[in-house]
């Protein structure tokens, strides 16, 4: 989104989460003239979570589950650095990165969603695999998948940690794309149940489908400490394994409480209805490093996807200088959870679903949702380019015209009270003929207030 005039703002997103993809192609088809868009991401591909567990059964290849930033960005004239971002300065506006020079920023948003939080239980940083970031994930099981058979008599142990939607659905894409192998699964549960909050009949038909992949569950078995092959539960208890899969818990990257700005009480980033951070109107978030502070939702993908055309819309917004929309997430959303085989179960509220056509629909839906990133228009909009205020005619006579100084009731006001000055001089007109408002700026031309006179500054 480069043009041809004098770039006199920067937009930095941060992160290659669902949202700020999505925006990132809205933001393209209608570019505004004088902006540079600078995406920063770790990696050039980023990955699309629900199609993950297609991905590590085998159903889908590694491009049809992720999307390609470096393409993207190519396609909607936007700067990609490939990243990571250390430090974010919010009073300079600056973001430092590791082993780049540092960004400047005038507009800010961050993606970057949440990692497994592994602070908390010993050892687990040293022994596990997290499941996020994905491209260290996808490394060690790739090295899994290419190891020799193992013998009858010494199994291979996998143990996966998490009860919840991820954990499951890790659990059975795995049995199924080693199904025949000597391998052993164990699905470690802190909770009475899997999958909580989700119906009874979909929590049974997931059960189902463990015990038929050979999914060993174990509920009210809280890890405690990891140590080289072996976990520790509460209670005592211990466990072997040759590789354990971290998807429980989740945590913000470690900058995001180091920059000052406001997050909820496990870290995230506290963000108003209009996705901007609550102490700093330049910085918007949204996917999971945020928390909508008047309506939380969980950490789910379905949510980021939802805030993309509300972000996109206020960043746009926020560089024009026009009013910003707000979001309000949906209380109930549609759940589709792969089974590993080409089955899934769907979830919402009381109702449930399972079968192979649950997973037609599952499949339908995530292909259409990666379509948007591989068949990119081979054109952008014909509608003429928008304009920042400052480079619109208006704003460009306003730069050029005098400065005014602030009026002053002539002397005989001086005994009246503050408050009645006040309103006199609300009520008189400005140079530009705008009145005061609230001792806000109100006039388009100059920004000027309405106490302002025509004495050349």
């Amino acid at each position: 989104m480069l043009a041809s005039t004098e770039l006199r703002r920067d937009l930095v997103l941060v992160g290659g989460g669902h949202s700020h993809a999505l925006a990132l192609r809205m933001l393209a088809m209608h570019p505004i003239e004088g902006v540079r868009i600078t995406l920063v991401s770790p990696a050039s591909h980023t990955p699309y979570s629900g199609m993950l567990p297609g991905l590590v059964a085998g159903h889908y290849s590694f491009e049809d589950a992720h999307i390609d930033l470096a393409h993207l960005s190519q396609w909607a004239g936007v700067r990609f650095i490939a990243g990571e971002v250390t430090a974010l300065d919010p009073r300079t506006r600056r973001l430092t990165l590791a082993g780049r020079p540092a960004l400047r920023y005038d507009l800010l948003g961050i993606d970057i969603g949440c990692q497994p939080e592994l602070a908390s239980v010993p050892g687990a940083a040293q022994y596990v695999v997290p499941v996020k970031p994905v491209a260290g994930f996808w490394q060690r099981w790739r090295e899994i998948e290419a190891q020799p058979a193992h013998s009858a008599a010494a199994k291979y142990r996998i143990g996966i940690v998490g009860g919840g939607a991820g954990g499951v659905e890790l659990a059975l894409s795995m049995a199924h794309r080693l199904a025949g192998k000597a391998v052993v699964f164990d699905l470690w549960c802190g909770a009475p149940a899997i999958l909580a909050g989700y119906n009874r009949r979909s929590q049974r038909a997931v059960m189902r489908a463990l015990a038929r992949a050979g999914v060993s569950v174990h509920v009210n078995a809280r890890v405690s400490a990891v140590e080289a092959g072996q976990l520790s539960l509460e209670g005592g208890s211990q466990a072997a394994f040759d590789a354990l899969f971290w998807c429980t818990g989740a945590a913000p990257a470690g900058w995001i409480a180091a920059s000052g700005l406001a997050t909820d009480s496990t870290g995230f980033v506290a963000v108003r209805d209009t996705l901007q951070s609550l102490d700093d109107e330049r910085i918007f978030a949204a996917g999971d490093i945020a928390t909508q502070v008047n309506h939380p939702r969980p950490k789910a993908g379905v949510f980021a996807v939802r805030q993309a055309p509300v972000l996109a819309y206020n960043l746009r917004a926020a560089l024009l200088g026009r009013p910003l929309r707000e979001h309000r997430p949906q209380r109930r959303f549609l759940s589709l959870l792969s089974l590993g085989t080409q089955s899934a179960t769907a979830d919402r509220g009381p109702w449930s679903a399972t079968g192979r056509w649950v997973w037609r629909w599952k499949d339908r839906i995530d292909r259409n949702f990666m379509a948007r990133f591989g068949d990119l228009p081979a054109r952008m909009s014909e509608k003429p380019a928008q304009r920042l205020p400052e480079l619109s005619p208006a704003g460009q006579a306003a730069a050029a015209a005098p400065r005014w100084a602030p009026a002053r009731l002539p002397a005989r006001w001086a005994p009246w009270p503050r408050s009645i000055r006040n309103t006199v001089l609300a009520r008189s007109k400005t140079p530009c003929g705008c009145r005061r408002t609230r001792g806000t700026h109100c006039c388009r031309v100059w920004m000027c207030c309405a106490r302002l006179s025509p004495t050349p500054g």
